[in-house]
């Protein structure tokens, strides 16, 4: 099991992605996310169960919510990290605001690093939406072909902080802190 902090975007291009992801289930291609109750989100952090404390990230989250403006991002392309979890994902543009929100996310439970997973630090971080996991060759292959009629680039905005668990078979709402206002 894990944490992950994520950004979560405004309800049209929330909508958007999951007509993707039904798109590919459609096409009997694995889209796991919807099927397990996940979110289309921008992940921020993974922190490994064992050694997390969201309780320690809550109250800061909340007031840094309260003081932080929503803001628009570009979904402008596909891409695959070829690797154990064969992963094909919509890449964010890295526009400065993304890159500050990260960074001070990060903050926000910075007594929580030893358990976050290194992939996720600043400089190393590939912002991206994860479209479909856990993937043969011959299914991102197909997800790919499927790719030119996705409509890209996506424009939306993020509108809250959000942290969930999340194992194999599910994901479960731990707390969403929404942005105050529009940029």
């Amino acid at each position: 099991m894990a944490y992950v902090f994520e950004l979560i975007f405004d309800p049209e291009t929330e909508a958007a992605i999951r007509s993707i992801w039904r798109r590919f289930s459609g096409a009997n291609l694995p889209s796991p996310l919807a099927a397990a109750g996940y979110r289309p989100h921008i992940s921020l952090a993974v922190y490994d169960a064992d050694h997390f404390d969201a309780d320690a990230c809550y109250q800061k989250t909340v007031v840094y919510a309260r003081e932080t403006s929503s803001f628009p991002v570009q979904l402008s392309h596909v891409g695959l990290f070829v690797n154990w979890e064969n992963v094909v994902f919509l890449g964010v543009t890295p526009s400065m605001a993304l890159l500050a929100r990260h960074r001070e996310a990060l903050e926000l439970c910075r007594d929580q690093r030893k358990s976050m997973r290194t992939y996720y630090a600043p400089g190393l971080w590939t912002p991206h939406v994860t479209m479909s996991f856990n993937l043969t060759r011959e299914q991102t292959e197909r997800i790919l072909a499927m790719s030119w009629d996705m409509g890209l680039p996506l424009l939306g905005q993020v509108q809250a902080l959000h942290l969930v668990e999340v194992a194999p078979d599910h994901a479960r709402d731990i707390f969403t802190c929404q942005f105050n206002g529009t940029s």
